[in-house]
């Protein structure tokens, strides 16, 4: 992609706020986008998992569900929700392997892409990008520890809890009465169960019952914590029980 490409400035601006890219000088920044083409993807669109074979793809708009299904049952799960800045696919990005998940675009989103062997000479030749890669890896495996751990651990409707926390923000001043939630705050509760591993029915129950205990706001299209104490409170109780 060139500079006189439209979305050249746009993409430049959009990686300076990706922990991967923040840091990295303008040149090599330049030299990075140089190597990169553009396109999107339809809100809803399943996207082929063998592209992550050919490709690595840094998003720069919108969301993108990693889902794993169940050949058997047709059960699926999403450990994964990628936001701007993220890399897909990370793990075939590492070791060329297959990786065989099923993304899904929550919205339109919009990708740089590069061959995979072209996103492997960013990690030896800018060594800014090194130095954020591996605390970006073990961020995304800490993020999948966390989950299998949750699922083993934990119920429903703690790792619904948990989920909701992860994804809160603070107020952005002290006359707001919410705390309001990013990324998964207009995923619909299909989503929102294959992200804790349970189903639709049990997960809007749950919701149902945070939402009349007065502990978070959900309606069709916003998700926002009430009473945030509360939350933390349930997901200790939880743990305390264990014990």
């Amino acid at each position: 992609m060139t500079e006189n490409n439209n979305w050249y400035h746009e993409a430049n601006t959009l990686l300076q706020n990706a922990p991967l890219f923040s840091g990295l000088e303008e040149q090599s920044k330049k030299e990075i986008l140089q190597k990169c083409q553009i396109t999107s993807w339809k809100k809803s669109e399943t996207i082929d998992h063998e592209e992550a074979m050919k490709y690595c793809h840094v998003i720069l708009k919108g969301r993108l569900k990693i889902t794993q299904v169940n050949p058997n049952t047709g059960r699926s799960i999403a450990p994964f929700l990628l936001a701007p800045g993220d890399i897909y696919d990370i793990f075939t990005l590492l070791d060329g392997q297959e990786h065989v998940v099923f993304p899904i675009a929550m919205d339109e989103i919009t990708v740089l892409y590069t061959p995979l062997e072209k996103a492997r000479v960013w990690i030896e030749t800018h060594p800014k990008f090194n130095e954020a890669f591996l605390p970006y890896l073990g961020d995304m495996m800490r993020h999948l520890e966390a989950f299998g751990e949750s699922m083993v651990f934990d119920d429903t409707a703690t790792r619904l809890a948990k989920l909701i926390l992860q994804h809160a923000l603070p107020k952005s001043n002290d006359s707001d009465e919410h705390y309001p939630v990013k990324l998964i705050n207009t995923l619909s509760h299909e989503s929102l169960s294959e992200m804790v591993g349970s189903v639709r029915s049990v997960v809007s129950t749950q919701i149902q019952k945070l939402k009349k205990e007065e502990v978070i706001l959900s309606t069709r299209g916003h998700l926002a914590i009430k009473n945030l104490e509360q939350l933390i409170h349930k997901i200790d109780q939880n743990h305390a029980s264990k014990v």
